[in-house]
């Protein structure tokens, strides 16, 4: 069975989700009224001599999703304007009544071209309703905080549902105050970037991420019960070390339990709290 086939016809309970990997970062979240994207990147956008021709930027796997295929979207969500994150293709060629979440710097970066009634434009540390879940915005520095024009373009997303956290990191590296923002929060699920940054893939136009041991570092001062690393496999001049990564939390913290997800890869029925 095809794994769009597995996503919309699977029959979720009231109170259990099941999260999809769909590479890179994009992930789908499965609830018995909602499915959701996240970060979508279902095509050959980046290195398509009709896209952005990068050809350094060429998938190491097949996309494992026809967008065009796709029938039951409720929502996507994209945490910012980079194409591996927020892919007009991907995004134009979804057929469903979905409804597109972004910053608005974000979608003015973009090729998207939608109707005003399918775009809700994020603002950070502001609650948004999508069904039963509730969607919560952060401040994510891709390396700035804010665009050009003084608004917040990168963010990091929070989903709650059922009393469960699930913390989407997208891009971006540590910055000030941001500890501050999520000690206040127990995460279920912690999905963030290892794929780091340095003066090489810096000088060649890419914008790098956190690095694996600052990751570590990072998640050992929070309550999370599962860290699910990404964004190191999908692009081979772009990508991360999870062996790096595994010793590096072995070291702060040997009992945190990481997830490793490739793609297709499912974390089935998780229950709610609330439920």
């Amino acid at each position: 069975m095809s794994l769009l086939k597995q996503i919309e016809s699977r029959d979720m309970h009231n109170n259990k989700m099941c999260i999809y990997f769909l590479g890179q970062s994009g992930y789908v979240l499965k609830f018995k009224k909602l499915t959701i994207y996240i970060d979508p990147y279902l095509t050959d956008y980046i290195e398509n001599p009709l896209g952005l021709n990068e050809k350094k930027m060429s998938r190491l796997f097949p996309s494992p999703i026809d967008p065009e295929s796709i029938s039951k979207c409720d929502a996507i969500i994209c945490t910012h304007s980079h194409a591996d994150h927020m892919d007009p293709w991907t995004i134009n060629k979804i057929n469903s009544n979905y409804k597109l979440f972004s910053s608005i710097g974000a979608y003015e970066k973009s090729e998207i071209n939608l109707s005003q009634s399918k775009i809700m434009f994020l603002q950070p540390k502001k609650i948004f309703k999508i069904g039963e879940i509730n969607i919560i915005p952060f401040p994510a520095a891709h390396y700035e905080l804010i665009d050009e024009f003084g608004r917040p373009d990168c963010l990091s997303i929070l989903i709650q549902w059922e009393g469960i956290n699930l913390f989407f990191w997208g891009d971006g590296i540590r910055y000030d105050g941001q500890y501050e923002l999520l000690s206040r929060y127990d995460f279920e699920y912690f999905f963030a970037p290892i794929n780091g940054r340095d003066k090489k893939r810096e000088n060649e136009g890419i914008i790098g991420n956190i690095k694996e041991n600052e990751l570590a570092e990072f998640c050992t001062k929070l309550s999370i019960k599962h860290i699910i690393p990404n964004h190191y496999d999908m692009f081979i001049n772009n990508t991360g070390s999870i062996d790096l990564f595994k010793e590096e939390i072995e070291i702060r913290n040997p009992d945190q339990s990481i997830i490793t997800m490739n793609c297709g890869d499912k974390i089935s029925n998780i229950k709610g709290y609330n439920a």
